[in-house]
Order: structure tokens, then C-alpha cells, then sequence
């Protein structure tokens, strides 16, 4: 019998070399595929070079200032108010001439108020012709009080001269007892009646004396209070607080003015200053002492900022700054200038110039030319910015170029090839 072998066990290869062969081809296509969809993706922009501009970066002295609308106004504007409201009866002159202090600019009329400051007038002299007639009478009793005194110590002076007499009769034994008697008590009487007097004479004059002097404080206080009645009326005369040109004046008969309402301005001509407005941004960076300049008639003229007011409205606030050398002469009040207002000192920096990219790229990056016809996107990291310039604080070197106008039209994309 013919015995049957056992089966042979055959092992299959794993990686064959046709398997191989696929699974490199595969790979290689997966790749051919990728660069060529990344090289169908890149983003490029093709732009004629005539459609844009190109800048250098540039190295030099940075300085950030900004530039302000300011107004030239006299360094000393005095306001003329009104001290009491009114309708206006008389305009004694006109604007813009030059006025002395105290000149009648315009005369109100208020009824109702004068009426008021009359009844009040004719109170106050009432009550101090009370005070008067109540000191006229306390110094009238005192002169009685005192007249009263004076013939007691006349009647105790000729009983003391009767009882001295009668004393030295009657030891003597020349008159008689009774009498005696009656002069003695008749002394003890008048010298009784004068010392009683006299504490009240005492009295009287001092407890007089204060309630005269209260008097008196009281009159001297309404009479002052009369002078304010005066001046309150005489307040609706408006006069010109200072000398100097009158600005501002243009009144008409019967318009009403409240109280402390301005109506006009006076310049009292004591120099220039320029009044300026700052976007609310730059509240923290104004200070005063900082350095300004405008250009008039083809020279630079240095201004420094004197007052900084803080209050800001409709996004801006005001300051205050003053010549530092000679005022032109061509300076003339209501003139409006360009000022360039300096935030910081001058420093080495490297800048680019101002221009539109800034409007698309937000200053976050610029196309710098690689001289060989491209352009590439570059982030850039900007710093402080003056008319001119921006200051940049990294990504671009002195010397490289970059486009410079606009990027409306090719900003998504990373280059740009100039035709």
C-alpha cells in the first residue's frame, strides 16, 4: 500500500516586487499632485508697473508729530457779561473799535427788576430812619438822665452846706432839735437820691453806648446794602471791563440778554496765541512744554504748547500754545495754520513713506521687490507715525523696496509680477 506524504506548507511574500513597483508609483503621483495643485493655488497677481509705485525704506532721524488745525486768538481775551438780564434799550457803540476800560457799551432794561431793587431801597431807608429816631431818642434820655444828675448833685451840694451850718448851731444849742432833725434828713435824702442817680447815669451810658454802636453797625450795613441796590441798577449799564479792541459786539435794540450772557469780547493786545484741536487719541502724549511749528511765508516758526484742556468734545480736546520767538508780523487774529505739534524727540529709526497701501495692508505687512521683476507679501511690524513717515520696528531693512500705493486690487494675494 502506497503511503501519502503530508501536504507541503507555502509561505506567500509579502512585498513582492510588482507590489513594490504600485506602491511607488503611487507615492509618486500623490506627490507630482501636490506641488501641482500647490503650483496652480499659489496666488499670483500680474500688474503693469505704470499702475503702481515703488518706494525705498529709508534710515534717518524719526521724529512723531501729527499734524493740527489751529486758530490764532489774542493770548489775553477778556468776555464782556451781562451782570443783570435785560432787553436792550441803548448801543452807545461799535464793533471792532478800540475801547478804555469803564466805556458804556450798551444800556438794558429790566422793569420788573428795577422796580424790585426800588422797594427795596425805600425799605432799607425806612429801616434806618427807625435806627436813627431810636438813637436819637436813647442818647436824648441819656442827656435827661444826665441833666437829672447834675441837679441832684446842685441840691445835695446846698443841703450838705445847711446840714454842715446846722450841725455846729445846734451843738451850740442856737437851734432847735426839730430842725435839726429835718435838715439832717433832708442831707440823707439828696445824698440817697444823687448816689441812686448816678448808678443809673452809670448804666444807662453803657448799656447806650453798646445799643448805639449795634445802631450804628446796623445803618453802616444798609447803607452798603443801598450801594449794592445802586450798583445792581446801575449793572444794567454794561461797560467795558478792560481797554483794548472790542470783538464780538452785535447787539440790536429790544434783544434780551440773560444774566451773565457774553455780548461781546475785548482783546486787550497783549500778544497771540494759537488754539488748536487734538483727536481725543493723543490725550495722554500733549503735555505742556512740547514743541509745535507752522510754515508762514516759506519760514518755519516754533510754537510750545502752554495749556492742555483735558475736556474733550466730539471726540477732540483744546490746547493752548504760545510763540516761543518773536510773533510775525504778518499774524493776524482769526487765522488758521497747520500746525506740526512734535510728540517725541527726534531718533534714529528706520521708516517708510506714508502712502495708500496703508489703507488695504492696515500697516500689517507690504510687497517688497525682490529685483527680479516679483514683488512678495511681507509682514511688518510699524511703529509711531508722523506726516511723512511711518517708524518701522521690524521686517524690512534700509534699502529694500516695497510697492507703495495702493493694494486694494492684489491684496489677497502673496506676489505680484510687474510687467
Amino acid at each position: 500500500m502506497r503511503q501519502i506524504g503530508m501536504d507541503k506548507k507555502i509561505v506567500k511574500k509579502k512585498w513582492t516586487g510588482k507590489k513594490i513597483m504600485y506602491i511607488s508609483g503611487a507615492v509618486f503621483f500623490v506627490i507630482l499632485a501636490f506641488f501641482g495643485f500647490k503650483s496652480l493655488n499659489k496666488k499670483i497677481y500680474k500688474v503693469d508697473d505704470s499702475r503702481i509705485t515703488v518706494k525705498e525704506v529709508i534710515e534717518g532721524e524719526f521724529q512723531d508729530m501729527i499734524l493740527i488745525e489751529g486758530d490764532v486768538e489774542p493770548i489775553n481775551l477778556v468776555l464782556v457779561n451781562t451782570l443783570e438780564g435785560g432787553s436792550v434799550e441803548e448801543i452807545f457803540i461799535e464793533d471792532g473799535v478800540f475801547v478804555e476800560e469803564g466805556t458804556p457799551l450798551l444800556k438794558l432794561s429790566n422793569p420788573s427788576a428795577t422796580l424790585g431793587y426800588l422797594n427795596q431801597e425805600t425799605a432799607i431807608i425806612e429801616q434806618i430812619n427807625n435806627l436813627r429816631n431810636l438813637k436819637l431818642a436813647l442818647e436824648k434820655d441819656q442827656r435827661n438822665l444826665d441833666e437829672s444828675l447834675i441837679d441832684s448833685e446842685n441840691r445835695l451840694a446846698e443841703t450838705t452846706r445847711r446840714y454842715k451850718t446846722d450841725s455846729v448851731l445846734f451843738s451850740k444849742d442856737v437851734i432847735a432839735r426839730n430842725n435839726y432833725i429835718d435838715v439832717r434828713e433832708s442831707y440823707k435824702y439828696e445824698k440817697d437820691k444823687r448816689n441812686l442817680l448816678n448808678d443809673n447815669v452809670r448804666k444807662s451810658s453803657q448799656d447806650n453806648k453798646i445799643q448805639i454802636q449795634q445802631i450804628n453797625i446796623s445803618i453802616e450795613l444798609m447803607q452798603r446794602n443801598l450801594e449794592l441796590i445802586h450798583e445792581n441798577i446801575e449793572k444794567l449799564l454794561v461797560k467795558a471791563p478792560v481797554s483794548g479792541m472790542l470783538s464780538s459786539f452785535d447787539p440790536d435794540i429790544g434783544e434780551t440778554y440773560g444774566r451773565n450772557e457774553t455780548v461781546a469780547k475785548i482783546d486787550v493786545q497783549a500778544g497771540f496765541k494759537i488754539k488748536g484741536q487734538v483727536d481725543e487719541y493723543y490725550l495722554s502724549s500733549v503735555k505742556p512744554g512740547q514743541l509745535a511749528r507752522f510754515s508762514l511765508d516759506g519760514q518755519l516758526v516754533d510754537l510750545k504748547v502752554k495749556k492742555v484742556l483735558p475736556e474733550v468734545v466730539n471726540r477732540r480736546f483744546e490746547i493752548e500754545l504760545v510763540f516761543v520767538g518773536d510773533v510775525p508780523e504778518s499774524i493776524t487774529i482769526g487765522q488758521s495754520l497747520q500746525v506740526r505739534l512734535e510728540l517725541s524727540k527726534a531718533k534714529q529709526s528706520v521708516m517708510i513713506p506714508r502712502g495708500d497701501y496703508f489703507q488695504a495692508s492696515g500697516g500689517q505687512y507690504v510687497f517688497v521687490l525682490d529685483g527680479e521683476g516679483e514683488a512678495h507679501k511681507r509682514y511688518v511690524k510699524l511703529g509711531s507715525q508722523n506726516p511723512s513717515y511711518y517708524q518701522v520696528l521690524d521686517g524690512l531693512e534700509k534699502g529694500e523696496r516695497f510697492i507703495s500705493s495702493s493694494y486694494q486690487d492684489f491684496k489677497n494675494y502673496e506676489t505680484i509680477v510687474i510687467n
